[in-house]
C-alpha cells in the first residue's frame, strides 16, 4: 500500500528499510526526542545511539499499513520487522508511531505498541542502547 508521507517521514521510512544510519538521521531536528519503551531519547547524538543499535543495527524494517493526520502531527503504523528478539512478541508485530513535524523536520516520535500488545523485554541490545538516554526500569 502507498501513502502520501511528508517528506521527512517518507524519508525517515525510506532510510529504515535500507539499514541507513546517516539518511536515518537527516529528517530530525537537532533538539528532537524519542520516547521508546518510556526510554527518552533527546538530541541527534542520542537518537543517533539508540538508532545505531536499535534500528540500524536490528536491520528493522517498516511496512506502513496507516497514516492519519491529527491537527498537523502524524500517527503512522507500520508492521515491522529485523533481526531483535521477537520470542514474546506477535507474528504480525506493529507499532504505532505519533511523529510531530516543525519547519519540515522531525521533532520528536513517540512509538507505542499497535492496540496495546505488549512489547519486547529488556535485552542486552536495549539495554545497550538504553546508557546513552534514561535508565531502563524493569
Amino acid at each position: 500500500m502507498s501513502f502520501n508521507l511528508p517528506k521527512p517521514v517518507a524519508d525517515l521510512v525510506e532510510a529504515t528499510n535500507r539499514f541507513d544510519l546517516d539518511a536515518f538521521m537527516e529528517p530530525f531536528a537537532d533538539d528532537c526526542m524519542i520516547n521508546d519503551r518510556h526510554r527518552q531519547f533527546w538530541g541527534k547524538d542520542a537518537v543517533r545511539k539508540w538508532s545505531e543499535i536499535e534500528i540500524v543495527g536490528d536491520h528493522v524494517t517498516m511496512d506502513v499499513v496507516e497514516v492519519i493526520d491529527h491537527y498537523g502531527d502524524l500517527i503512522l503504523t507500520a508492521k515491522l520487522d529485523g533481526d531483535y528478539d521477537k520470542s514474546e512478541l506477535p507474528a504480525d508485530f506493529g507499532l504505532v508511531f505519533y511523529i510531530t513535524l516543525r519547519d519540515d523536520k522531525i521533532v520528536q516520535i513517540i512509538l507505542m505498541p499497535e492496540a496495546g500488545r505488549k512489547l519486547s523485554k529488556a535485552t542486552p541490545t536495549s539495554e545497550a542502547a538504553t546508557h546513552y538516554s534514561e535508565p531502563l526500569i524493569a
